[in-house]
């Protein structure tokens, strides 16, 4: 019965940051959905490490880690993945039933839903982008595979680029230039807004919304206002027929 499945939200954040800063935004979390929720204890030198080796096995592994905790702490069984920016490329490895880097994680089996935030896919660019994580992302599981995965991804239409604007504004063309191939786009003043999207999939665009919290306080996790603007009421829903 799906009464019996316990679900559990795990977040995986963005590249070089500390997981104590996704805390509160696990609060908010928990006091929107009512689902317990926790975060992949990645710092900086996780990420630093992973760049040099063009290797993600240890980011993927704390998420591994991660779940098995939640496994036996919190009694879950199901899982949905928040991934912030980077986070976000990760969980979509993560789900991945082939090996990645020598090893098979098959996420697919146990995540219900993965919900990236500000994420860098960049799919238009298909394996060329030329970061390690999201070309390998775009060539072993490009788009949504995986049909009993719900997938959404989510966008903020936060700043314009202008080559000649305020620094705000410069700074964004530039990102979004690096990013995507234009500069004079909107996104969240990280990541434009058609990078930031999958094929085939839900693409949500939160208007005012920033990348995070060094762009504005405004950001994705930034409080239970803004989480309830991108977080699907059905969810709860999905992976009902793998209890039953």
């Amino acid at each position: 019965m799906s009464g019996s499945v316990k679900r559990a939200i795990v977040i995986v954040g963005g590249f070089n940051s500390v997981w104590t800063a996704y805390l509160k935004m696990a609060r908010d979390l928990e006091d929107v959905t009512g689902l317990p929720a926790i975060g992949v204890p990645l710092m900086p030198w996780h990420w630093w490490l992973a760049g040099r080796r063009e290797d993600a096995t240890n980011i993927l592994g704390k998420i591994e880690e991660t779940i098995v905790w939640a496994r036996r702490r919190l009694g879950a069984s199901r899982f949905i993945l928040v991934g912030h920016s980077a986070g976000g490329v990760a969980g979509r490895l993560y789900l991945c039933d082939q090996q990645v880097w020598g090893q098979v994680y098959a996420g697919l089996e146990h995540v219900d839903a993965l919900i990236t935030l500000g994420s860098p896919h960049c799919s238009q660019k298909g394996t060329e982008f030329g970061w390690f994580l999201t070309d390998k992302a775009n060539r072993l599981v490009p788009g949504t595979p995986y049909g009993q995965v719900r997938y959404l991804t989510v966008g903020g239409r936060f700043l314009q680029g202008h080559k000649n604007g305020s620094y705000e504004e410069r700074r964004a063309f530039r990102l979004y230039a690096a990013f995507g191939g234009r500069g004079d786009t909107w996104g969240d003043g990280m990541i434009p807004l058609h990078c930031a999207g999958l094929d085939s999939v839900e693409n949500l665009v939160l208007d005012g919304v920033a990348h995070s919290r060094k762009v504005d306080r405004v950001w994705y996790g930034g409080s239970a206002a803004v989480i309830r603007g991108w977080w699907p009421q059905d969810v709860h829903q999905q992976g009902v027929a793998h209890a039953e």
